[in-house]
């Protein structure tokens, strides 16, 4: 297995190109045509939010004494670590379930902005996940569709 100059993702090289972003695998990144960048930045913008997943798990973590109901964070957090998991390996479970649960946290806060603007940014960091992961070029990278499709 090789990974990926482009996207990081390991996996077999299929006729030269990545399985996962379909960008041939000895491209330079000047080289590159303009949907091709498009395509190697929606990837690197899925791994930033599996970044963010852990990031927010461990905080959970750390926190989950001061919680009331430490066995709905403990859900939480692996909820968490399973999206981060499932996202860094460009899986299309894991892209369904991070929009289900995107849309979820964006209703929650739509519901409780009147309770704070801790909600409103809340409620903007789920619109820009939703976005990062769930546009068309980064649901092809999931579909393994190359990038002159779209």
């Amino acid at each position: 297995m090789t990974r990926c100059k482009h996207c990081k993702a390991k996996g077999e090289l299929i006729n030269g190109r990545c399985p996962y972003c379909g960008i041939e695998a000895d491209k330079s990144s000047a080289d590159l045509t303009k949907a091709e960048k498009k395509t190697r930045f929606h990837a690197h913008s899925i791994r930033i939010v599996a970044l963010v997943h852990i990031f927010a798990a461990a905080v959970l973590l750390f926190q989950m004494p001061e919680f009331p109901a430490p066995a709905v964070i403990a859900v939480l957090v692996v909820i968490n670590f399973a999206l981060a998991y499932g996202l860094l390996r460009f899986s299309l479970i894991a892209y369904r379930a991070a929009v289900v649960y995107y849309f979820m946290i964006g209703m929650v806060n739509v519901v409780s902005i009147q309770r704070g603007p801790e909600h409103l940014g809340a409620l903007l960091l789920a619109l820009l996940a939703l976005y990062l992961v769930g546009n068309g070029r980064s649901k092809a990278i999931f579909e393994r569709r190359p990038a002159e499709e779209i």
